[in-house]
């Protein structure tokens, strides 16, 4: 099944991902302060819709599509991500609905690196660490410049879901719509996988 061959590429970058970024934040000490969610409180991420084909895929295997609807026709008034939780931190949890389904810009945010005009990976972090952890930041930005291939980069992760599925990674959306974008996807795509009626019944 095509949409099952999907979901496992996507889910192979993303070990790949963390992993990078686990040994970066060892190198570097430099980490995100306890329940912070700060990032996930901004209006204006952006996303492709490749980066949650697995969390659209969860959906639909585990029969959550209608409530998740719900949550994401109110993201389109709010502007905020459908995953965030704003009110989880009172009960000493993180802000996330489906942390473990979240998106390449959720997983890069903070620790991701970009090269500028003369190669020179730069540090992409947020307000908080480099307010909290200055110290931390420094030596972050420190390993980019001395050892940029050391580094996750945003262009090599963003390059590595193109080639899973190029129409759904080139285009840069809100990221509520970009998570519409992949339920649509797989809704589609489990229809050319099995009978139609099976397919609806998925979104019901």
């Amino acid at each position: 099944m095509l949409s099952s061959r999907m979901v496992s590429e996507v889910e192979k970058v993303y070990a790949g991902l963390d992993e990078h970024i686990l040994q970066t934040t060892s190198t570097t000490g430099m980490k995100c302060s306890n329940l912070c969610n700060a990032c996930c409180r901004k209006t204006d991420i952006e996303a492709s819709a490749i980066e949650f084909i697995p969390l659209a895929a969860w959906l639909y295997e585990n029969g959550e599509i209608d409530d998740f609807m719900i949550r994401l026709d109110k993201s389109d008034e709010t502007g905020h991500c459908p995953l965030f939780l704003p009110e989880a931190w009172k009960e000493g949890k993180g802000g996330c609905l489906h942390y473990a389904k979240r998106g390449l810009v959720c997983r890069l945010f903070g620790f991701g690196y970009r090269l500028d005009r003369e190669g020179i990976a730069e540090l992409v972090t947020c307000k908080v660490l480099k307010e909290f952890s200055p110290e931390l930041v420094s030596k972050a930005r420190q390993l980019g410049y001395k050892t940029p291939d050391s580094v996750p980069l945003f262009r090599n992760y963003s390059m590595q879901l193109f080639s899973i599925d190029p129409d759904l990674a080139i285009q840069q959306l809100p990221i509520n719509k970009a998570i519409r974008l992949a339920i649509e996807k797989l809704y589609f795509q489990y229809s050319l996988d099995t009978d139609p009626l099976d397919a609806s019944n998925k979104l019901r």
